[in-house]
């Protein structure tokens, strides 16, 4: 048996054969069923989870790519449960830090991880997320008895990320507020409008010859609205001493704990939120051209950094 009707309620955007070559965007041309090609992406009522936190200048600056300058120490380190967006339901977990060039100011995405396909290529190709897929858990409960028509409590949570056998983070804990001003601190980006978004795209040509870097940058306000919409009443809070266990590791494949390092932790801040995602502007372009010789030199010969590790080994993924 094969079942080879699409499911449509007549808001299927045509495969890319079937539309005009402008409006093919990112993907190749033998499209999957989701189509990451609409622009703006809107998320509705998503829910947020930010632990708040201070790191060392010195490690931040290693994360940030030519031009940026840092401009705080105080870092958003974030879950989210995504359940209606234009690309599907997904967990999604990342870190913002403070972050300027000529005049711009916003927070720039170090780490992201999805458990999406679809959410990861919407991102990374045209804008610069740089997004991979992970296993990711986002959890909130308790407080208040579940029967079945109201809404269950939240007082407590946990989120847990892992990626190619390795627990990357994972904390739980107790909500204690319902305010941002309980925390003593937040990232400066926080509530600003004049505070937007950058993202770093690097792409290749397939010989490559050349490979073109960009910063992206997407205005914090988009027709006259802020496009992150914060929902006041869903705000819950947790102190340091609320958070009751935290754990950070480093993987042969991802270095966020090495270089997110915690020399405080703030708390943290949930909540739910509306959000657009339009296109972005390009601020600052690098290309970087390669000879023959550069070529065989630093890709085709280039001698193995991980012996022990990248190249060499892969434990098997939850599950199997």
């Amino acid at each position: 048996m094969q079942e080879t009707s699409i499911p449509n309620d007549g808001t299927l955007m045509p495969f890319a054969l079937d539309r005009d070559p402008k409006g093919i965007i990112t993907q190749a041309i033998a499209d999957p069923v989701f189509d990451i090609d609409g622009v703006p992406v809107y998320y509705t009522n998503s829910r947020w989870c930010a632990f708040i936190l201070r790191a060392d200048e010195k490690e931040l600056k290693r994360i940030l790519p030519e031009p940026l300058q840092l401009e705080d120490d105080i870092v958003e380190f974030w879950y989210v449960d995504h359940n209606n967006t234009s690309l599907g339901p997904y967990y999604e977990m990342g870190v913002t830090i403070s972050a300027s060039y000529q005049g711009y100011k916003g927070g720039y995405y170090p780490y992201m991880y999805l458990t999406s396909d679809a959410g990861v290529w919407a991102g990374r190709d045209p804008f610069g997320f740089p997004k991979k897929v992970g296993h990711i858990s986002v959890l909130e409960h308790g407080g208040k008895f579940d029967n079945g028509y109201e809404k269950p409590g939240n007082d407590f949570f946990s989120f847990f990320l892992e990626r190619w056998g390795y627990v990357i983070h994972t904390a739980t804990g107790r909500y204690t507020g319902n305010k941002m001003s309980d925390l003593k601190a937040l990232p400066k980006f926080y509530g600003k409008t004049d505070w937007g978004r950058f993202n770093y795209r690097v792409h290749s040509s397939p010989d490559l010859t050349k490979t073109e870097y960009a910063l992206t940058y997407l205005d914090s306000l988009y027709e006259g609205e802020h496009r992150f919409q914060l929902k006041m009443d869903s705000i819950r809070t947790a102190q340091p001493e609320d958070i009751r266990t935290w754990y950070m590791g480093t993987s042969p494949f991802d270095n966020m704990a090495a270089y997110i390092r915690v020399v405080e932790l703030i708390g943290l801040v949930s909540f739910n939120f509306d959000l657009i995602i339009p296109a972005a502007k390009t601020l600052w372009t690098k290309t970087v051209t390669r000879t023959p010789e550069e070529i065989t030199k630093h890709a085709v010969m280039m001698e193995p950094k991980y012996k022990y590790s990248m190249r060499m080994r892969f434990p098997m993924p939850v599950g199997v």
